[in-house]
């Protein structure tokens, strides 16, 4: 039996990224139907490491589902320690305290009114899952398959088969593929995945009560390296752990007889004598890969649909949440017919050089641990030329149960320098520091803050500023808050209403926000500026600010006592100006002439262009 349904949007794909846009859009009153293939939250934890900018984009939707989301992190203090070792009973080569350094702590939680969190992806999307359930205007389909899909100028037909045996038929405006690294609507639309395969993982989910070998506090990465098995141990709530390791071909043991590997390689992590209950088992391709366009037609790709990145550094699912956030403040404005579809162009104008960094930056990450191991004969260089080597001739023609064991023999062949680590020689002892002397190194790895909250737009909804490109962070580890074209709004506390709240919290979610501390001027100057300004301007005037720093505006703005900052509806800078209202009052209305070129103005009130007058707010 086939039913049809319609709604404005689509979304293939309740993972972070489906589930953000799904309640972002209805935070724009907008309805969407959700289709999701599992019908349980997947079970085994994937991406870990949740940055603050997301829980900021969270909250965009609702304060209250932000703050569920990040109660189910632990003590901000218990995620702190990364650390080398050969077994969890053998003592440390090294280690990271990544929140030893106080000072640097104190400034980052300065950064947002959200903290970088730990929560594995097997807690956050039921989390999320429940939110989007809650939520009237998403209608959830969970065991749903797109068969196909048609699109035109008029929208989007959607054909859905269901795992109850059901068919249905779905009617939209508009599509998106959230639906990860295999994406059914990316292959549909025949869009490339660019970028080359760095290494095949294998992963085990395991639950033990490790309190008498792990150290306190507890490390929450722990990098091990032993004759049987080389991979990264973390840490998860409630004694649940991942233990992940490469492969080079599908015919080892490690993917061929998951259950028989682990149960033979966790006793020699964890000791033998310490009792462990598996959970679930996985096992994907690390790659490092783009799409060759995140657009076509009616149908756009998001998340790991649209890219795909190593885990080294956290940056697939906040990537995912930060296009979700893109994409709904665009479609709404074009589905309430304040913008031309053309305005959805920006999206992968924006978007695309803000993960070509971080792609860039993983990758780094990735290889930069060779600067550890490499005193071992293990590299992750060495790693992706083997694995090539197995996916071409003459080694792909073996067969298979040969292939596997000489992929195994080999690994553990690679493994053979290790058995030093544990010898008490000054061959090992040399061994031993000069691992922990290139650990150090590895802290762009585990810190990237700068990455976090400064990534920028340098071309698209953006002004640059003057002949110069938007800068593009200040830097990986540390973040300097600016107010440069394409940045991110600074986290400014201020008192609004009688509460303190986040300046950024004050970005009007249609409009494009005016933030000025020289309030009559800029009322004065925007009484006489165009139509197209007035409409599409919401003033914020931030001249009661809190008491402890009547010097914000100077400060964190970075415009002075009489410039001006544009802010755009997602929190990004759009425009500033250093000058006075008077001489800027033209400037700001070229700079809105080219922003707001995809924008429309017959949707506005019924009131006259020359009565619109921006809404004035104060902070």
């Amino acid at each position: 039996m086939t039913t049809q349904h319609t709604a404005r949007v689509v979304i293939v794909g309740a993972g972070a990224t489906g589930c953000t846009l799904a309640l972002l859009l209805a935070g724009y009153g907008i309805r969407s139907i959700l289709l999701e293939r599992r019908k349980v939250a997947m079970p085994h934890p994937a991406a870990h490491v949740i940055n603050g900018r997301s829980f900021e984009i969270w909250s965009g939707y609702s304060h209250d589902m932000a703050q569920d989301l990040l109660a189910l992190c632990p003590p901000i203090e218990d995620i702190g320690e990364i650390r080398w070792c050969t077994s969890l009973a053998e003592p440390s080569l090294g280690g990271l305290n990544v929140l030893g350094d106080k000072q640097r702590v104190d400034e980052v939680l300065t950064h947002c009114h959200y903290h970088i969190a730990h929560i594995g992806q097997h807690q956050l999307m039921p989390a999320l899952w429940t939110w989007v359930e809650k939520e009237p205007l998403i209608s959830f389909v969970k065991g749903a398959n797109v068969r196909e899909f048609k699109s035109n100028s008029a929208g989007v037909t959607v054909k859905v088969d269901h795992q109850d045996g059901s068919a249905s038929t779905l009617e939209a405006d508009w599509l998106v593929g959230a639906d990860g690294a295999n994406s059914a609507v990316r292959e549909a639309l025949g869009i490339e995945l660019k970028g080359p395969v760095l290494a095949h993982m294998a992963s085990v989910f395991f639950r033990a009560n490790l309190d008498a070998i792990l150290p306190k506090p507890y490390p929450l990465l722990t990098w091990l390296y032993n004759p049987d098995f080389c991979g990264v141990l973390i840490k998860h709530a409630d004694d649940h752990y991942i233990l992940m390791g490469p492969f080079v071909c599908r015919d080892q043991q490690m993917v061929r007889d998951p259950q028989a590997y682990w149960s033979r390689i966790i006793p020699t992590v964890i000791g033998e004598q310490t009792p462990f209950e598996i959970k679930t088992q996985g096992n994907w391709s690390m790659t490092a890969q783009q799409a060759s366009r995140y657009r076509d037609g009616r149908a756009l790709l998001a998340g790991d649909a649209a890219h795909r990145f190593p885990h080294t550094g956290g940056f697939g699912l906040n990537g995912g949440v930060q296009d979700a956030q893109n994409i709904a403040w665009k479609l709404a404005a074009v589905l309430e017919g304040r913008a031309r579809d053309t305005l959805l162009d920006t999206y992968e104008v924006e978007r695309k050089a803000v993960i070509q960094l971080f792609l860039e930056q993983s990758v780094g990450n990735h290889f930069k641990l060779d600067e550890v191991t490499t005193h071992l004969n293990i590299t992750n260089r060495s790693l992706m030329g083997v694995t090539r080597a197995f996916e071409s001739a003459p080694l792909k023609w073996l067969p298979r149960r040969f292939k596997g064991a000489l992929a195994d023999g080999m690994m553990k062949l690679a493994f053979s320098k290790t058995k030093l680590l544990s010898r008490k020689t000054k061959q090992a002892d040399k061994l031993r520091k000069k691992i922990a002397d290139a650990i150090p190194g590895q802290i762009e790895h585990f810190v990237s803050t700068g990455l976090e909250f400064g990534y920028a737009y340098k071309a698209g909804l953006v002004i640059p500023e003057g002949s110069q490109q938007p800068k593009m962070g200040a830097g990986v580890v540390d973040y300097k808050p600016t107010t440069w074209p394409g940045a991110r709004l600074p986290h400014v506390p201020v008192l609004h209403e009688g509460q303190t709240k986040p300046l950024i919290d004050l970005v009007d979610k249609r409009k494009f926000t005016l933030i000025v501390h020289d309030a009559d001027a800029w009322s004065q100057a925007l009484s006489q500026s165009t139509d197209q300004a007035r409409h599409h301007l919401n003033l914020v005037l931030a001249q009661s600010s809190l008491a402890a720093d009547p010097q914000w505006p100077v400060r964190q703005l970075e415009v002075g006592q009489h410039g001006a900052v544009l802010v755009r509806p997602d929190g990004h800078v759009a425009w500033r100006t250093h000058k006075p209202a008077a001489s800027s009052i033209a400037a700001l209305d070229m700079a809105m002439a080219s922003l707001t070129t995809c924008f429309l103005t017959d949707g506005r009130p019924e009131a006259s262009q020359s009565q619109q007058q921006p809404a004035r707010r104060t902070a």
